[in-house]
């Protein structure tokens, strides 16, 4: 498993969500974010450490990975995540070894093929039945839906891995790469790559090492539009007389280049450090791993590097962005991503990436909705003119996180082998990934469109969520593809609506519920699925009409009705009204096929083994020429 314990984040998570925003006016650039799906439909248990990536053939396809609590003995181990209907439902798979030995680290890829690659560390047992960290690596030719049986095995003893696959049509076109740790206490970052699709393996060619005096390790692995592959590396102290634990330190940055498909490497050209204040647990807690993206195909900014960390220069940690023009010869000055929040907000767990028009998508965990920094909400904000400045951040998630929900500080052991010794090892979420992981994922898919994946503890334990997110720009700054959407200056007008019951037009979907038994209260997350060919606007609401069965032939149901207890209209009980507006995200519409954000019930019962069933009404606007 991971060592880095000194360069990650360790920091607490939460994450907290609006309802659906105003729209903007057409005049001005915007981020509009849809519905919040659940994509670990898999478990009440932790899912952390999430990465995703998007099929470059298939736009509906996108892979996850996450480290879960599921293996049968106990411990942790990964799993895949695959849609292929764009992330309203998603198929959980696992592979042999995680689920016999333990892993983590999840990494995922597809190559131009829609090959999907998921790459981890397995801690299976050596020849000398050592417990080793063995990085394997799984294929699948169906978008992540099945693996096949074997990995491929490219040894043990390694750590902090990241993946890339070359998308561009150079000479180099379609090779993947693999950079990890290893060799420690020389701490040696080797590059491994894959010619054929990723069924064989070659490396590790050594990109550096820190001499056995400085740490070092590889936070991504980049590729140019050229083919040319950019290593980042994060510097940090390790030998015991040189560890600060007090004050403000320096963590410095580097990029190695390779112009030659990952066989040699160029010497290192600095890039900007991050600031951790030591004094401040805020930010030695939540310090995190540096982000970085490229840019290879847009017109105007391609081959632009840019980087995105947490800092604590200004006093609270908050997200800083800086870009390099020239292949990270020079650096732009560090810039705020979003500085106009409460002086208390922290800021962390960022994370970049950039899509095919060239717009720049940042996401991170915010605490500026909470006054004690026990919540926070997974934010986005986006540049349109290469990193220059941003637009107003969006609220992604659609409820609020705690990050010490009893779901995650559920103790989970491992037992491991360390000099000759058993030890035992009592790991929950927030004893280890407190910040939902060491890393999020963030892609942006064929057409342009955001996907990021992030840990959301709203029901008490961490879970794995997405939502799309798209940017939308006046007519006539950018071409009508993709994420960026030219807003028409004059658009159609829309024909008339009404509003009418839904019945037959939406189907119930529920997210996993909560009981608490000393309050007799449940809370039953409610998404509607649009299953017409038809879309739905707002008003949408749902409403309890009445308890037990409404059937004259039927015994009547003498069990005492449970009280509501968070209509949006007030009321307890018949009539009391839930309005799923909010939970349409920014978009303000519900298109066939798609689910809304869930909308929790409350309800509180006088006797939970006694509850009558409960009769409901949904209505909402379609076109009346539908």
């Amino acid at each position: 498993m991971v060592r880095l314990s000194r360069i990650r984040s360790l920091g607490s998570v939460v994450l907290l969500v609006a309802g659906a925003l105003p729209l903007a006016a057409a005049d001005a650039p915007r981020a509009v974010v849809g519905p919040n799906m659940l994509v670990s439909r898999d478990g009440d248990f932790p899912h952390i450490e999430l990465i995703v990536a998007a099929n470059p053939k298939n736009v509906k396809n996108l892979l996850g990975g996450a480290i879960t609590y599921t293996r049968p003995n106990g411990g942790f181990a990964c799993r895949a995540y695959a849609t292929l209907d764009g992330g309203a439902t998603w198929h959980a798979s696992e592979f042999a070894e995680q689920v016999e030995w333990g892993g983590g680290d999840p990494y995922v890829a597809f190559t131009p093929q829609g090959t999907a690659l998921f790459c981890a560390l397995t801690m299976a047992k050596d020849e000398n039945s050592r417990q080793r960290a063995f990085m394997h690596v799984w294929r699948s030719e169906d978008g992540g839906r099945t693996w096949q049986q074997k990995p491929a095995d490219l040894g043990c003893s390694y750590d902090f891995e990241k993946m890339a696959v070359d998308q561009t049509t150079g000479q180099f076109a379609g090779r993947a790469y693999i950079a990890a740790l290893h060799g420690y206490p020389i701490y040696r970052v080797g590059l491994f790559r894959s010619a054929d699709d990723g069924r064989s393996w070659t490396g590790p060619v050594e990109v550096t090492n820190g001499g056995g005096t400085i740490g070092v390790g590889a936070v991504a692995v980049l590729i140019l539009s050229d083919g040319t592959v950019v290593i980042p590396i994060v510097k940090y102290e390790f030998l015991p007389d040189k560890v600060k634990r007090t004050g403000m330190i320096t963590r410095p940055m580097s990029l190695m280049f390779s112009s030659d498909g990952g066989v040699t490497f160029t010497p290192p050209r600095e890039a900007p450090a991050a600031v951790i204040n030591m004094d401040d647990p805020s930010s030695r807690d939540t310090a995190g791993i540096e982000a970085f993206a490229a840019d290879v195909g847009s017109k105007d900014y391609r081959d632009r590097i840019y980087m995105a960390w947490s800092d604590s220069r200004r006093g609270r940690p908050r997200i800083l962005f800086s870009r390099s023009e020239d292949r990270g010869l020079h650096w732009s000055e560090p810039v705020l991503v979003d500085g106009g929040v409460p002086k208390e907000t922290i800021q962390f767990q960022t994370v970049v990436a950039v899509n095919k028009d060239g717009v720049i998508g940042v996401t991170w965990y915010d605490t500026r909705g909470s006054k004690d920094g026990s919540q926070f909400d997974e934010y986005f904000a986006a540049s349109v003119d290469g990193g220059r400045s941003f637009l107003p951040s969006v609220r992604v998630s659609s409820a609020s996180s705690a990050f010490r929900g009893p779901g995650n500080m559920r103790m989970d052991p491992f037992v491991f082998d360390h000099k000759e010794e058993i030890h035992l090892s009592l790991i929950s979420a927030v004893s280890r990934w407190p910040s939902g992981g060491d890393y999020l994922g963030l892609t942006a898919d064929r057409d342009g469109v955001f996907h990021p994946l992030w840990a959301d503890a709203r029901s008490g334990t961490f879970q794995a969520y997405t939502a799309e997110v798209s940017v939308e720009l006046p007519a006539g700054e950018k071409p009508a593809t993709g994420g960026v959407t030219t807003v028409p200056p004059e658009p159609p007008k829309a024909a008339p609506r009404t509003n009418r019951s839904l019945r037959g037009r939406v189907e119930f979907v529920f997210d996993p519920t909560n009981y608490d038994g000393a309050a007799r209260e449940s809370e039953i997350p409610v998404r509607l699925r649009n299953v017409s060919s038809e879309p739905i606007y707002p008003p949408l609401t749902l409403e309890i009409t009445g308890f037990g069965m409404n059937d004259p032939e039927l015994p009547k149901d003498e069990s005492p009705a449970p009280t509501v207890v968070n209509a949006a209209n007030g009321k307890t009980g018949v009539g009391a009204v839930f309005d799923f507006a909010g939970a349409l995200g920014s978009q303000a519409v519900l298109k066939p096929g798609a689910l809304t954000s869930p909308v929790v019930m409350r309800l509180k019962f006088e006797d939970p083994a006694k509850i009558p069933p409960i009769r409901l009404k949904v209505e909402g606007s379609v076109e009346e020429s539908k």
